[in-house]
């Protein structure tokens, strides 16, 4: 079967002694306990000081294993960093309940989507302009307040989001275009550089 075919050249690649290891789409094929027990050898390489450069539609799996991503589009380089550095130039999203309703967030540069229930807030927030924001909210009391980075497929989304409005998406939440999963131009998190996975 495809799936067992993909545990051996799983396996050979890692029994061999390359500090390079080059995955495309390694876990296409393998049944989600296969999955898991990939991601924990991936992880001992990682600490084995082993580089890998993986390439994945996968991005929980890309965000668990990777310490750099780049996305690829069209076969360009269209972003590239940690998480952390791409997370810091995109927006995050804010949601907060205040002691009185709270207003001017909708003057305020970088604050994007507002919107305001009662003494609900829900918004989001340019890096840049994230401390303001929160202290501006500090101004009305603030009972509850949740934040949260871009996951890495909001991330991706904004590379995207042209296809999804011509195409539509696919559910499982993938770009929907021709040959989204098996072409050099499908939106291909990955690893690389000194360390990639591996440091």
């Amino acid at each position: 079967s495809k799936g067992n075919r993909q545990k051996v050249a799983i396996v050979a690649a890692l029994a061999s002694d390359a500090e390079l290891l080059l995955l495309d789409e390694p876990t296409a094929g393998l049944d989600p306990l296969m999955e898991v027990v990939f991601q924990d050898v991936i992880l001992q390489a990682k600490a084995a000081g082993k580089t890998v450069l993986l390439s994945s539609h996968i991005l929980a799996q890309v965000e668990k294993l990777c310490d750099r991503v780049s996305i690829v589009r069209q076969g360009r380089t269209v972003q590239s960093g940690t998480l952390g550095e791409m997370r810091h130039l995109t927006r995050t999203t804010v949601e907060a309940e205040t002691e009185r309703p709270a207003t001017g967030l909708d003057a305020m540069p970088g604050v994007h989507g507002l919107r305001v229930t009662e003494r609900r807030v829900h918004f989001a927030v340019d890096g840049a302009h994230l401390d303001a924001a929160i202290r501006r909210l500090g101004e009305f009391g603030i009972r509850s307040l949740t934040s949260h980075p871009p996951t890495l497929e909001e991330l991706m989304l904004r590379h995207y989001g042209d296809e999804l409005a011509s195409n539509g998406r696919t559910g499982n939440g993938d770009p929907a275009s021709s040959g989204a999963v098996d072409t050099p131009d499908a939106a291909a998190p990955s690893t690389g550089g000194k360390g990639g996975v591996a440091r």
